[in-house]
């Protein structure tokens, strides 16, 4: 699609928030009410100009091309697909800068919290607004480095350790993504957004991996989701639903531009290309089903409530991811998956960043988010409880609410690709779409249970009230969860179609999806037996304790991965230190010049602040026999770098995140249920 409207509202919706947020850290912190008014007016001014924009990008692409930069022109382009998710960044971003209004208010920090989250929201506008690839990096990582500030904003040690993970995934997914750009700039002299598989050459294996690596890090694919369930719990709530409904969003919107445009062939593509596209989709399919049972399973063993969602995040990433699969390698007639795995984006920025919310002001007021701690809210916030139970819902693709409706479209993709190919793995991954979609509902019920009822405690036994903005909030994301759910056809015909059509996917396609029938008997007797599998799991598993084991700790991936890799590093690192000071302190010792090694290393090395440079010294200390262990020495290097050690790391405090224990249980479900079936 050409351009057919050029203008600078994408600049100026670029450039006003992230210039607010600069401007509002220089705000005295005692004008918050100020800060308040331009933050909320910085937000709306974007949704605004979103909106505005609307009758333009319905009829062709608005672009605004700017001056040439290191031979790339930085192209502004906006078609109805990067609009859907403008619109859902700034309609999401408004809601939760007016819900931090009432939250942050118990919070330290507000003038950096209000200026690096206006900045953000910019940022993320220019990713979705990039016309190529290289002004998508740009403001990718601009995005990343800006959000990593809300991450740590508490400034504790969970948060400082949440905080390590996420910049040390974010600089591997940041390399990824470089290296893939130079390789595809390498083979085809330009980085604009256009179907370019056949002159990718031998190398586009290569360029896939590096970019499914960059934008699936930060879309919390498994097994690059360790970064998520540490980051989103410890952020304050109005962060944790931008984190979890708007910006893994950008690994999703990365991950759709690469699949669906840049590895298509431009003309028809020979038969090489289209297996390599077969092959492509049909893996991103699996690892969209690996990461959507995954993350109900560990969702489900959690105690947190904060954690519960942020894996619960991770599953449903893992939908979009299928649902994109599929239309990958579904070739042109992949209408169905694309328009399923973009409606989920739009209903999972709604509901998940509405959870966050809900959840956000029951530690607003209680300071707990331990589920064990919990209990009998219904009885103290009715309305919290009712807006949950309508978000739980739309997350649970009952019909009616809205995560009815896109489910509905992917799981109608797989079953049509099934019935196309008649490859027995893709009908495998939709019985595990069936059971996972049972086990969203288990962990649902295990949140709802523990937050609102039975008893409450003791402690938490008094009256609460909810700030007015509080409730406004819950009610508008309650709101779209209802609206969207009953009128299901209408986002679907009047956004969706179009943006497939964008993407030339072959009439007939489209044409299924006009009239589509969500509230007919075969969905609706779906969902039936879904509810159905899900009461016959947790009625059982709950009253038996199941979801209260603690796997050993052989099974726990941060164990097996995340600790022994940079341990090995930092261990390779000191002994080439070790080395070397052992060469200086064997030519001090032949030179007759101990004093001078013990001057250089208690005098000039404590005037040099780098950490490495006093290890250098206590490492060759520990050569020369002077009590100090090399294994200790390693440890506390460990833990002053990454901010991590054994404690922190226990069993009880890791997430229970681990593929064994998902393997072993996602099998066991699924014999049952494909033998009961």
């Amino acid at each position: 699609m050409e351009v057919t409207f050029t203008t600078y509202i994408p600049l100026y919706l670029v450039l006003v928030p992230m210039l607010t947020g600069i401007v509002l850290y220089f705000f005295p912190e005692n004008q918050m009410l100020v800060r308040k008014v331009v933050s909320i007016l910085a937000s709306l001014f974007s949704l605004a100009g979103v909106i505005w924009l609307l009758p333009y990008v319905l009829v062709g692409e608005v672009g605004c091309d700017l001056i040439e930069f290191l031979q790339f022109s930085l192209l502004f382009s906006i078609d109805i697909i990067s609009w859907v998710f403008a619109v859902l960044i700034t309609l999401v971003y408004f809601l939760a800068i007016l819900f931090s209004f009432s939250y942050m208010d118990y919070e330290h920090n507000r003038r950096r919290y209000y200026s690096f989250l206006i900045f953000t929201l910019g940022a993320m506008l220019g990713i979705v607004f990039a016309g190529d690839f290289f002004l998508l990096f740009i403001f990718f990582e601009i995005m990343t480095f800006s959000s990593l500030v809300l991450v740590i904003h508490k400034q504790d040690r969970e948060a400082l350790q949440a905080g390590s993970l996420y910049l040390y995934m974010a600089i591997i997914g940041g390399l990824s993504l470089f290296f893939g750009l130079l390789l595809v700039y390498g083979n085809i002299g330009h980085l604009a957004m256009v179907p370019a598989l056949e002159e990718l050459g031998a190398q586009r294996l290569a360029i896939l991996v590096l970019f499914m690596i960059g934008f699936g890090i930060k879309a919390g694919l498994v097994p690059l989701h360790i970064w998520l369930p540490l980051a989103h719990p410890v952020a304050p709530s109005p962060a944790s639903a931008l984190l979890s409904g708007i910006m893994i969003k950008a690994g999703a919107y990365g991950i759709l531009r690469v699949s669906l445009i840049l590895f298509r062939p431009a003309g028809e593509g020979s038969t090489a290309d289209w297996s390599f596209i077969f092959n492509s989709g049909y893996i991103l399919m699996w690892i969209g089903i690996v990461t959507m049972l995954a993350g109900a399973l560990m969702a489900l063993l959690q105690s947190n409530a904060k954690r519960i969602l942020a894996y619960s995040s991770i599953s449903q990433m893992g939908y979009i991811a299928a649902g994109l699969g599929v239309a990958v390698f579904m070739g042109l007639e992949g209408a169905m998956g694309f328009t399923g795995s973009l409606y989920h984006i739009a209903n999972h920025a709604v509901f998940k960043a509405g959870l966050f919310s809900m959840i956000g002001v029951v530690y607003m007021l209680t300071h707990e988010q331990d589920l064990s701690r919990l209990g009998g809210m219904a009885r103290k916030m009715p309305l919290v409880t009712v807006v949950f139970v309508i978000a739980a819902l739309g997350i649970a693709g009952i019909p009616g609410f809205n995560g009815f409706a896109s489910k509905t479209l992917i799981h109608d993709a797989m079953l049509e690709s099934y019935k196309h190919f008649d490859i027995y793995g893709i009908y495998v991954a939709e019985r595990f779409f069936f059971i996972t979609s049972a086990l969203t509902i288990c962990y649902f019920l295990k949140l709802f249970q523990g937050v609102f009822l039975g008893p409450v405690p003791e402690k938490l036994d008094r009256d609460y009230k909810l700030p007015l903005s509080a409730n406004f909030v819950m009610v508008v994301f309650a709101a779209l969860v209802l609206v969207v759910g009953i009128f299901p056809n209408f986002l679907l015909e009047r956004l969706l179609v179009p943006g497939a059509q964008l993407l030339e996917f072959s009439d007939y396609g489209i044409a299924n999806l006009y009239g589509f029938g969500f509230f007919e008997w075969y969905p609706l007797r779906k969902m039936v037996l879904v509810t159905l599998l899900a009461l016959f799991i947790y009625l059982p598993a709950s009253t038996r304790g199941w979801f209260e084991w603690t796997p050993p700790p052989i099974l726990c991936m941060q164990r097996l991965i995340i600790q022994p890799i940079p341990q090995l590093v930092l261990s390779f690192f000191l002994r080439e230190t070790n080395i070397n000071d052992m060469a200086l302190g064997q030519f001090y010792e032949h030179a007759d010049k101990e004093d001078k090694y013990a001057e250089y290393y208690s005098s000039d090395m404590e005037e040099i602040p780098d950490p490495a440079h006093d290890e250098a010294g206590q490492s060759a200390y520990c050569v020369y026999g002077k009590g100090l262990d090399r294994d200790r020495l390693l440890k506390e290097h460990f833990k002053r770098f990454f901010w991590w050690d054994q404690e922190q790391w226990s069993i009880k405090n890791l997430n229970f995140d681990n593929l064994l224990l998902v393997f072993m249980l996602g099998v066991i479900l699924f014999i049952v249920f494909l033998y009961g079936n």
